[in-house]
């Protein structure tokens, strides 16, 4: 019997391809045939696999989908799905109501993004929406050995994708828009504290600093700092796909207000922002007040000063607060119990299930892999920095905890059939 081929779309490299490689290793051991495609081979593989299905992370690519592949069952699985509701999914849908009813399931990461379908789509059919969790979180839920990893290095979460592009377009393609002027400001402020601090830890004590640049950077924009003192010998730069586990081998992290702090909360890793430092915490409470719910969890500083004295304090213990509690239980379903990966798992196979497989005329599996190894290597050659976006499975080597975590997900889901068949 032929196993349901299923292609699931990892856009932004180290945003979203752990979480999905890992949702491959469950759906495989689900009769299916499984690609995690990049943005170099979604439209090959959706157009000549025809694939059963097609788990999407963008509102943008259902057209594509229902163009190239008709036939295929659309799901969508955000990969930012703790949106307010302005930016929300729910947002998008209710101005283009054709994409709501061409989408066969959207995967919600909470409760609080459903009901935001129910208040801005009253009248649409919600029953294609389910609430499964942030399936990213899943890394440090069913990753116990996170807890023991040694805490020795000062890390350091970059967000300057405007400066330091992952492709290096400069900064000037993205100053052509005035409107663009405060967010490019932020940025440029806050390297430059972030930059002051670096030189500040290197002077003033022993640690090594570990830089993990967002998901639109190039890790090899920082290339100078093993080249150059003060920070040769004294900088590592991070560029693995997991922020789970790079977070949990930090002492404490210093960043501005980021979504990726939720990590850092859940493991209770200490952490200094530097909103206050730079004068754009009310800026950013403005622009995302989710991921400035930071500053409710972090240390404060409002001078260098004071920042290095945070940084030399050993004592620094990891701040609590309701709100971001509240937060990852409304938008990321993280007190759901069980494995939110799994739950997206078994939520494609049901929609798989209720429809005939896919017999239509299909090119080989082998012979498109072959094609895209040709199509990775040309697109090298065209740019370098090509792997810094777009994952490729015989370049981005997947580490042996991942199999790990895949198998803690596929015992805890067994032990919940067995705990309800009694």
């Amino acid at each position: 019997m032929s196993k349901y081929r299923v292609v699931i779309r990892a856009f932004t490299l180290r945003r979203d391809a752990a979480a999905s490689i890992i949702l491959s290793k469950i759906l495989e051991t689900k009769d299916c045939d499984v690609v995690v495609a990049s943005s170099r081979n979604f439209v090959r593989l959706i157009k000549f696999w025809n694939p059963d299905a097609i788990v999407i992370d963008s509102f943008s690519q259902i057209n594509r989908c229902m163009e190239h592949s008709p036939t295929s069952k659309i799901i969508l699985l955000s990969g930012e799905g703790g949106n307010k509701k302005s930016a929300s999914e729910a947002k998008m849908f209710s101005k283009n109501l054709s994409a709501y009813n061409n989408v066969d399931k959207i995967l919600l990461w909470g409760k609080k993004t459903e009901s935001f379908f129910h208040e801005l789509m009253p009248k649409e059919d919600h029953r294609k929406l389910i609430v499964c969790g942030n399936p990213r979180l899943d890394l440090i839920k069913f990753n116990p050995e996170l807890q023991k990893n040694s805490r020795k290095t000062i890390g350091i979460i970059g967000r300057y994708h405007t400066l330091n592009r992952y492709n290096r377009v400069p900064a000037i393609f993205s100053m052509q828009f005035y409107h663009k002027k405060e967010g490019i400001l932020w940025q440029v402020e806050n390297f430059f504290a972030t930059i002051n601090l670096v030189h500040r830890i290197i002077s003033e004590t022993n640690y090594t600093i570990s830089i993990r640049p967002h998901p639109l950077e190039a890790p090899e924009g920082y290339d100078f700092m093993y080249e150059h003192e003060p920070f040769k010998g004294r900088v590592e730069i991070d560029d693995t796909l997991d922020l789970a586990y790079w977070t949990s081998r930090q002492k404490f992290i210093i960043s501005p207000s980021s979504t990726s702090f939720f990590e850092s909360y859940i493991l209770g890793i200490p952490m200094i922002n530097i909103d206050y430092l730079t004068k754009t915490s009310e800026i950013i409470k403005g622009i995302t007040p989710h991921a400035a719910l930071s500053q409710n969890v972090s240390y404060n500083p409002k001078s260098f000063d004071e920042a290095s004295d945070l940084i030399s304090n050993n004592n620094l213990r990891p701040k609590k607060d309701r709100y971001a509690d509240e937060h990852l239980d409304e938008f990321h379903g993280w007190n759901m119990q069980g494995s939110a990966i799994s739950r997206c798992a078994n939520e494609i196979i049901r929609t798989l299930k209720n429809r005939r497989k896919n017999n239509i005329f299909k090119l080989p599996r082998f012979l498109l892999d072959t094609i895209d190894y040709i199509s990775f290597k040309r697109s090298i050659r065209r740019d370098p920095l090509h792997p810094n976006f777009s994952y490729f499975k015989k370049y981005h080597k997947t580490p042996n905890y991942y199999n790990d975590i895949a198998s803690n997900i596929i015992l805890n889901e067994n032990k919940e059939f067995s705990s309800n068949k009694k």
